[in-house]
């Protein structure tokens, strides 16, 4: 039980970057990162995701924990060797 508690606490105070400051990192359009991140599993997405009545456009805010910046970019860089079931 102690080292559950840890480690849900050790994710919760992770580190979470928002698409501007991973942009900025990775020298990647934001357009580009938030096609990768929107929805990928475990990034966190504040707004209400669906247009209002009289609006063209909705407002959605993504925060990426590290973990899953680190898989992404495994992924996307062709380092993630879990997934092509290298070693």
């Amino acid at each position: 039980m102690m080292a559950e508690q840890q480690f849900d606490r050790a994710e919760f105070m992770e580190r979470h970057y928002t698409l501007a400051e991973l942009s900025k990192a990775w020298h990647l359009g934001w357009d580009t990162l938030k096609s990768w991140f929107e929805n990928e599993p475990g990034v966190i997405k504040f707004g209400p995701g669906q247009l209002k009545k009289g609006r063209k456009r909705t407002h959605l805010t993504l925060r990426v924990p590290e973990s899953v910046a680190r898989r992404v970019y495994r992924k996307r860089t062709g380092r993630d060797h879990t997934a092509t079931g290298g070693k």
